[in-house]
């Protein structure tokens, strides 16, 4: 029931009606700053009643032109199999569908020109449970730094998989 009540909560933090539009950010870490310090705030505010979404920006439109693209394409195809959650059924940032007692380690990006690069730690009783690794692309004064990629671990085995090639193909 509490994995329901979170995948339905993270649905309902990405319906961009609802939410404040997304900062321009100058800089790679900004933005992954901001969007972990907002699904801190939203796992504490969700419990305790007091969660407004008006106050938070979607969290996919940290995505790049490209990636924002490739999801809405993903949600059309899942979308019309009657599926209503659309691709993303999980938070490409957790890599999941609950952060709770989870905490973040955010490394300094690499930036060379208008791409950037760095990892992130998803902490766990105490312990480093994965890294996520994200690309960044710089789309100019008007939208500022965005996520390009995301490289999510592949479970129990060793590697990667990218959430641009799952997008590609959501109904594999």
């Amino acid at each position: 029931m509490l994995r329901i009540s979170l995948a339905l909560a993270l649905s309902l933090m990405a319906l961009p009606a609802l939410a404040r539009p997304i900062p321009i950010f100058d800089n790679p870490k900004a933005l992954l700053e901001a969007v972990y310090d907002q699904i801190k705030s939203y796992e504490e505010s969700y419990f305790d009643g007091t969660y407004d979404p008006d106050a938070n920006f979607d969290d996919v439109e940290s995505f790049s032109t490209h990636l924002g693209a490739l999801l809405v394409e993903a949600d059309e195809k899942v979308h019309a199999t009657g599926s209503e959650m659309g691709a993303l059924d999980f938070s490409p940032f957790i890599n999941g569908q609950d952060s709770s007692d989870q905490t973040y380690v955010l490394y300094e990006p690499k930036i060379k020109g208008s791409r950037a690069v760095t990892d992130v730690d998803i902490i766990s009783g105490g312990r480093v449970l994965y890294k996520i690794t994200f690309h960044f692309v710089d789309e100019g004064a008007d939208r500022g730094w965005k996520i390009d990629e995301i490289l999510l671990p592949s479970g129990d085995a060793a590697g990667t998989w990218s959430l641009s090639e799952y997008l590609a193909d959501p109904l594999a």
